[in-house]
């Protein structure tokens, strides 16, 4: 059974004492890398670049078929002809046969090529009678319409004669194309072929989409209301972003041809796996792939591409519902010959961020549907420019050997105006296993078929190792390098991720290294609850913080204890296993530290009493331990959990009662208003607590007359819970001062879900 490298242990990254170091370049391959969206180099890890108008040969051999395909003679010198070095060449061999003045290129995957260029170098002759012959990689069929394994139809040509021309340019015009072969008619004695070049669109960025994480996904009949939707396989879905304009996808009604029960809708989706700029969609409907005779099977004279479309990109944002925000990028208008007459599609857009791109289809005209295949589509491509908006980069779960404490993170960037990289982190002590198992070949197979086979036909068993239910969420992005460590701990366990961001497709950040501090434990593990759980909103409360700390013999112990929290809080007393002692106070920001007078070494229960007003729901409570014989970044998080068993909270946050109400404690400082100068009532002061608001929401304070007429708008802004204060000096909307009456005032408060008024009367005198 084999351990896959999900998992390393410390040992296998560099160390220094008490850190764990990310810094070369096998430290990064490591990672779980978003395919072809980031490069490793020189022991840096960066986003990569999207290019615009490439030569398509240069890269060929990164892919599976890429490179020469076949070449005739002067085998040896081949590659010469496609290596970017004009100095460099491949000539036929002096006297092999005609037949054998051939080489042939495979670009690895099919491009939407501009031009097609062949050099013959300066100092040469060049080729006199010659053909270049090109294809998008269509293959030769039998007479029962199946395709010939490892055929290929070269299915354009252009004839050169008496050529004497070094440099012969091909206008592609955007057709797809994936081989060139360059065939001498008649011998030319001293030629030599320096290059030849294949300008494309861009860096397609429909390739890859798996290895980046992202997906494709085919929904037949998407809109149907009688259960025929129907979600294509991952295998056939592929379809659309291998590269490899021979596999297709198209579907036949299941209805069959004629009057169908409902119209029929088709969807595609794709995620980019990353967040990209892109200005640039092109949708492939070649039938390479397809049988061109007729009689028996597919062929295709029963073809059909798209009657009309939507085309819509995405960013990846949410709405309110999770589903994706989607913006309508461009549409195709109904047009029957759209159907045959037209087989590549392109949207363009200005540059922008997208990480999905979606098209919406007919697959019946109305409720008639196409006796044929509906929305044959070869191959997706998507093309931009730049550095990737978003990227991530995911590291294995480093194994620190025990439980440990991790007290800092720091790293090494250098990034461009525009660009930034966040790092978060999460952490646990637990571990899930899955079994992967393989026959003989290597190929995947289910448990229960693989102990179907016999010995000699079972493969290895991989073991993936990944985080149990006690990890934590990913932290929030650490604001600077040396930071505190935000992740709760001690863990055994440690997991990083890497954010490159960028509002510039032409800026990046480089990442160059990252180190992690640590060491024993304080405490070898804490737990900690509050009492009471639930208290009225905007009223001074009493409260215990239970605090249990664990200890080990290598636990270093504590001295001091922070606690805090958005509400603040304002300490009352301690004990230490119900014994009261003494500890100095320090005021913080939000809360109080306490000093104890000498360090706790043993197991222990801390209880801390404090005051403090709440009024956002579920308020929590943070504690810190800290040694002061240490640094300051050495500050352990306390977990929550069952600290003391005759209380049952078993959580370090507060509610609030369960009602709708979101505000409390309206008051007015008179109910008659005299502004006339005399330092008596001159303002009407407003006290009020908004309750449970954690992000800013409308709230509005106007004047009405008894007649429901708007007077005064006393404020209109926004606000989040809290003591609110506001005043009202007597005047209009229009600045002027209002007439002696009774008016009333109205507070008005808009939450996520409900929105809350309340109405006061009051007196203007002079």
């Amino acid at each position: 059974m084999r351990l896959l490298p999900i998992v390393l242990l410390l040992t296998s990254a560099p160390l220094s004492a008490d850190q764990l170091r990310v810094a070369s370049s096998s430290d990064w391959r490591e990672w779980r890398l978003p395919g072809n969206a980031v490069d490793v180099v020189r022991g840096t890890l960066k986003p990569a670049f999207v290019r615009r108008d490439i030569n398509v040969i240069a890269n060929a051999r990164d892919f599976p078929t890429g490179g020469i395909r076949k070449v005739g003679s002067n085998p040896q010198d081949a590659f010469q002809l496609i290596d970017g070095d004009p100095a460099t060449f491949w000539a036929p061999t002096p006297g092999d046969d005609l037949e054998n003045w051939f080489i042939e290129i495979d670009l690895g995957r099919v491009v939407s090529a501009r031009k097609v260029e062949l050099h013959f170098a300066a100092d040469s002759v060049p080729l006199e009678f010659f053909r270049i012959l090109t294809s998008d990689g269509e293959p030769f069929f039998s007479n029962a319409n199946s395709i010939l394994p490892g055929t290929l139809r070269y299915n354009k040509r252009w004839r050169y004669s008496f050529n004497d021309q070094h440099a012969i340019e091909i206008d592609y015009e955007l057709n797809p194309l994936k081989n060139i072969r360059i065939q001498a008619d008649l011998p030319t004695e001293g030629i030599r072929l320096s290059e030849v070049v294949v300008t494309s669109v861009g860096d397609n960025l429909s390739l890859g989409v798996w290895d980046r994480g992202g997906s494709v996904e085919i929904i037949s009949e998407a809109t149907s209301k009688l259960g025929r939707t129907l979600i294509e396989s991952t295998g056939i879905s592929n379809t659309l972003v291998d590269g490899d304009i021979t596999t297709y996808w198209g579907t036949v009604h299941r209805g069959g041809s004629g009057t169908q029960p409902e119209q029929q809708i088709g969807q595609f989706e794709i995620d980019l796996g990353a967040l990209y700029w892109v200005d640039r969609v092109r949708m492939l409907g070649d039938a390479s792939g397809v049988a061109p005779g007729k009689g028996s099977g597919r062929h295709r004279s029963g073809v059909f591409n798209y009657l009309w479309y939507k085309f819509f990109a995405s960013d990846g944002s949410r709405a309110p519902d999770g589903s994706l925000n989607w913006e309508l990028m461009g549409e195709l208008p109904s047009d029957r010959r759209n159907l045959t007459q037209v087989r590549h599609f392109e949207e363009r857009f200005p540059l922008r961020r997208v990480r999905h791109v979606r098209l919406v289809f007919p697959m019946s005209e109305g409720f008639e549907a196409f006796n044929g295949r509906i929305g044959t589509t070869a191959e997706w491509q998507v093309f931009g420019e730049g550095h990737p908006a978003e990227v991530r980069a995911t590291s294995p779960i480093y194994d620190l050997g025990s439980v440990q404490h991790i007290s800092a993170i720091s790293w090494t960037i250098d990034a461009q105006p525009g660009a930034a990289i966040e790092i978060r982190s999460r952490t646990g002590n637990l571990l899930d296993e899955q079994y992967i198992f393989h026959d003989k070949n290597g190929k995947e197979v289910t448990e229960k078929k693989y102990n179907k086979l016999i010995t000699s036909f079972k493969g290895a068993i991989d073991t993936v190792r990944t985080p149990g239910t006690d990890w934590s969420n990913w932290s929030r992005a650490y604001s600077r390098s040396g930071q505190i460590f935000l992740s709760p701990g001690p863990r055994r366990y440690v997991q990083l991720e890497a954010r490159f961001l960028s509002d510039d497709p032409l800026a990046s950040a480089t990442l160059d290294d990252i180190v992690l501090e640590f060491n024993n434990p304080l405490a070898q593990q804490t737990r900690a609850e509050i009492f009471p759980g639930a208290v009225p909103p905007g009223q001074m409360s009493t409260f215990t913080y239970y605090l249990r700390a664990d200890m080990a013999s290598s636990s270093r112990g504590f001295d001091q204890v922070q606690l805090s929290s958005s509400a603040g809080a304002a300490f009352l007393g301690t004990r230490l296993d119900g014994e009261r002692i003494t500890a100095a106070v320090t005021e913080i920001d939000d809360g109080f530290k306490l000093h104890f007078d000498a360090p706790i070494r043993r197991s222990s229960l801390v209880e801390i009493d404090f005051e403090s007003t709440l009024y956002l729901n579920q308020t929590r409570f943070d504690a810190f331990l800290f040694n002061s014989a240490l640094a300051a970044t050495v500050r352990q998080p306390v977990d929550s959990g069952d600290a003391e068993t005759a209380i049952s909270s078993n959580r370090t946050f507060v509610a609030l009662p369960a009602d709708g109400r979101l505000f409390s404690a309206l008051a007015l400082s008179s109910q008659v208003l005299t502004p006339n100068g005399d330092g008596a009532n001159d303002h009407l002061h407003i006290e009020f607590d908004l309750l449970k608001l954690l992000d800013p929401r409308p709230v509005v304070i106007g004047i009405y007359d008894l007649g429901g007429r708007l007077v005064a708008r006393i404020d209109k802004r926004t606000a989040t819970a809290g003591h609110q204060t506001r005043s009202w000096d007597g005047r209009d909307t229009g600045g002027r001062m209002v007439a002696p009456g009774v008016y009333i005032l109205r507070l008005t408060v808009a939450g996520d879900a409900r929105t809350r008024s309340a109405n006061r009367l009051i007196s203007v005198a002079y």
